[in-house]
């Protein structure tokens, strides 16, 4: 009796392996992209074809159609020297004054000491990290995409410089991630083979802001810097590599830029005069116009304290909204 009942268990587990290779490629992404992202990295495991699947632009553009349907907060923190990555759903009831949700724990990667910059774009970040390397203190950049819980660190930026300003940004006609250094003005494109830097020219001097963040929309990546003692927003062209200098709305005194943000695609710049702050919205980029917009901006409390709160502020109603995030301090 054992033996036929174990020949019968053998010939199921094979039969149920052909059935899952004869599945199509896209039946398979189809399916595997309406998992939630804390599956994805367990689905990797199942086999290398799976995992060569998962890694593929199809995989990536299907798996965040799909996702932005239902918009996530992610999380970045840093504790005991590490980085944490986590995300939540965003909270569909804004009318609450108190939202509360579960967050979804991702990864973790040993971090440095040091100042950091951490950016964002389509799914991927980009980590500005100050590890020691070799006995030394170096920043060295680093991509990782939370979903599939990989990182990859990326080379040595040549420079006299240890003062990385670093920017993320991506081409989706191309399908190209690039990462833009200020210092001595290099980019680096992400993809198969050999990982270089290069070195760009820029017609016109400028200095990134330190502190600041960039934003890529629409494959411009948009920075804060400064010419001539002058705050203004520069851009890059992902795709084509040029630099240009936005023009700031005339006669405007501006003193302060906290903070460059995507409003419905738009490029917004949350601007200060004095003590009095506004949002403008870019309207054209090709002829730079601006105007005084309202929308809600969000933002989290720099220092970790529990529980842990999003907070978010309406511009027209002045309104502040508060949205509890559970489940951090456990992991």
């Amino acid at each position: 009796m054992d033996g036929p009942r174990n020949s019968h268990l053998k010939i199921v587990r094979l039969n149920t392996q052909l059935s899952i290779m004869t599945i199509p490629d896209e039946l398979i992404i189809e399916i595997l992209s309406r998992l939630p992202s804390k599956s994805i990295a367990i689905c990797r495991r199942v086999s290398k074809e799976w995992e060569s699947l998962l890694l593929t632009p199809a995989f990536t553009d299907s798996f965040l159609a799909i996702s932005s349907a239902q918009p996530r907060i992610l999380l970045t923190f840093k504790c005991r020297g590490k980085w944490h990555y986590c995300s939540t759903l965003q909270p569909q009831h804004l009318d609450k004054e108190l939202s509360v949700v579960e967050a979804d724990y991702h990864m973790r990667l040993i971090g440095g000491s040091g100042p950091e910059s951490f950016l964002s774009v389509h799914g991927f970040t980009c980590l500005i990290d100050r590890p020691v390397l070799m006995g030394k203190n170096e920043r060295v950049p680093g991509i990782c995409n939370p979903c599939t819980d990989q990182h990859l660190t990326l080379p040595k930026v040549k420079a006299n410089n240890s003062d990385l300003r670093t920017f993320f940004g991506y081409d989706p006609i191309n399908k190209q991630f690039k990462v833009l250094c200020m210092t001595e003005h290099q980019v680096l494109t992400i993809g198969k083979g050999r990982l270089f830097w290069r070195k760009m020219k820029c017609l016109f001097l400028h200095y990134p802001e330190r502190n600041r963040d960039g934003i890529c929309i629409n494959r411009i990546l948009y920075y804060v810097a400064r010419s001539d003692k002058t705050c203004l927003i520069a851009s890059f062209d992902v795709r084509y590599e040029g630099f240009r200098l936005i023009n700031m709305r005339e006669g405007s005194k501006l003193t302060y830029i906290s903070a460059l943000v995507n409003f419905k695609g738009k490029l917004c710049g949350v601007v200060y005069s004095g003590s009095h702050g506004e949002l403008w919205v870019l309207d054209d980029t090709l002829k730079p116009t601006w105007a005084t917009d309202t929308c809600e901006i969000a933002w989290v409390i720099s220092s970790w304290k529990n529980p842990f709160y999003v907070f978010i502020y309406n511009l027209d109603s002045k309104r502040v909204r508060r949205v509890e995030i559970n489940e951090i301090e456990d992991n």
